[in-house]
């Protein structure tokens, strides 16, 4: 009996140990918001912008929204990040429409860091800077607009998304 009382001791101490890591793991109140998760998707995004700085205006549209998709796809699996994630899936989808709507197709694809790009026209670019702008001002509305917890972890993000409003600097 006191073999099997000193068994069911370890496996409840295990246990515990075992249920404690999860939230370690997430933020302070258990959310599954994490600063590892939040600072993964900065650098994507960061690594991604000047990535497409390095390239030519006209490609810029398809490379952001690229940079973009990439950052959501690292928040897809965790509910917690999902206003993260709608925010930074809507500015990726609306350009990559803008951007299959006013291909150039006189222009090749261009290689870059990883990204195979298309180019838009020269005349739809006015437009593609309004429509950059607008979306970036959105999704950062949207991340700032979180409680208190979703605002600590979003907020870097939208740091990042602030820091390139413009399509062309």
């Amino acid at each position: 009996m006191k073999r099997l009382s000193r068994h069911l001791a370890a496996a409840s101490v295990a246990c515990a140990a075992f249920a404690a890591q999860p939230a370690l793991a997430q933020g302070a109140d258990g959310s599954g918001l994490s600063h590892d998760q939040t600072n993964r998707v900065v650098t994507i995004l960061d690594t991604g912008f000047r990535t497409c700085l390095k390239v030519e205006p006209v490609y810029r549209i398809d490379c952001f929204s690229q940079v973009y998709r990439n950052g959501s796809k690292l928040l897809a699996n965790n509910a917690s990040y999902w206003e993260a994630e709608v925010a930074l899936t809507r500015v990726g989808r609306n350009l990559y429409s803008f951007q299959r709507a006013n291909t150039d197709s006189s222009k090749g694809r261009v290689r870059t860091d990883g990204y195979r790009l298309k180019a838009v026209t020269p005349a739809s670019m006015p437009e593609a800077e309004a429509l950059y702008a607008t979306n970036v001002s959105r999704a950062e509305e949207l991340l700032r607009s979180g409680n208190k917890a979703e605002q600590t972890f979003f907020g870097p993000i939208a740091d990042e998304v602030a820091k390139f409003p413009e399509l062309v600097p």
